[in-house]
């Protein structure tokens, strides 16, 4: 499983840089660069100012991937060391992404 660092600080299941899930999804089907994929799991904290889980956050979870053209996708699961979910000032799930993302293709 992958190490996930994520700046998104409007996120719900944010806390310290980690997720507090134990699983999340990036979309992004015909990504060809990081800015084309989201954080599928991705919740705005709607001015809260804790995450919601109740739980402490995971330094490493399981990461569903639907950036088909991701060199990291196998099978639909990330198979990369170390991922980051980025978008500080992000309101919903499209102002996010996977920085971590490199297209087959490039």
């Amino acid at each position: 499983m992958p190490v996930l660092d994520c700046s998104v600080k409007t996120c719900y299941y944010n806390e310290d840089n980690k997720c507090c899930l134990d699983s999340i999804k990036v979309e992004g089907r015909s990504a060809d660069y990081s800015d084309d994929t989201a954080c599928g799991s991705y919740r705005n904290r709607d001015n809260q100012m804790t995450n919601a889980c109740g739980k402490k956050p995971k330094n490493t979870l399981e990461v569903q991937c639907f950036a088909d053209k991701c060199t990291f996708n196998e099978a639909n699961k990330c198979t990369a060391e170390h991922i980051g979910i980025a978008g500080s000032r992000a309101d919903r799930m499209d102002d996010t992404e996977c920085a971590s993302f490199v297209s087959r293709e490039n």
